[in-house]
C-alpha cells in the first residue's frame, strides 16, 4: 500500500473518533465507562473534548504528511505510525481485558492504522532492499 493512501484511511478514522467525541461526549464516554455518574462524569465528559482535539490534531498532521516525498523519509514515518498505532491499540486492548473500560472502536481503528501502516512500512523496507 502506499504512504499516500495508508495516511488517507488513517486521517479518516481519525476523524470519524474525533467527530463522535466531539458532537457526542456524552455517549461516548458513557459506553467506554457505564458506571460513571456525577462531577466524575462530567470530568470524563471534559477529558473527551481534550482528546478528540488531540486526535484531531493528529487527523491534520496525517493529511498533511500524504504528500511526503522520499523514501527515506517514508520509510520513518511508517515506521512511526506502527508504532504509535500499535502502542495506542494495545494499551486500549490490555484496558479492555483488565475491565477498566469497554473500548472496542479504539482498538479496531487503532489496530487497523497499526496493521496499514506496518504493511505500507514492510512494503517501502523491501522495495529498498530490490533496489539496493
Amino acid at each position: 500500500m502506499q504512504p499516500k493512501t495508508t495516511l488517507t484511511i488513517a486521517s479518516a478514522i481519525g476523524l470519524i473518533f474525533s467527530s463522535a467525541m466531539f458532537l457526542a461526549p456524552e455517549f461516548v464516554t458513557r459506553e467506554q465507562f457505564p458506571n460513571s455518574e456525577g462531577q466524575g462524569f462530567a470530568d470524563l465528559v471534559t477529558l473527551r473534548y481534550a482528546i478528540a482535539s488531540i486526535i484531531l490534531a493528529l487527523v491534520i498532521i496525517s493529511y498533511h504528511l500524504r504528500d511526503i516525498t522520499g523514501h527515506a523519509f517514508q520509510i520513518h514515518v511508517m515506521r512511526g505510525y506502527t508504532l504509535a498505532f500499535g502502542v495506542v491499540c494495545i494499551t486500549n486492548l490490555a484496558l479492555q481485558l483488565t475491565g477498566k473500560i469497554s473500548a472496542v472502536p479504539p482498538i479496531v481503528g487503532t489496530g487497523v492504522i497499526a496493521v496499514l501502516s506496518l504493511l505500507t512500512w514492510r512494503r517501502l523496507v523491501s522495495t529498498t532492499k530490490e533496489e539496493a
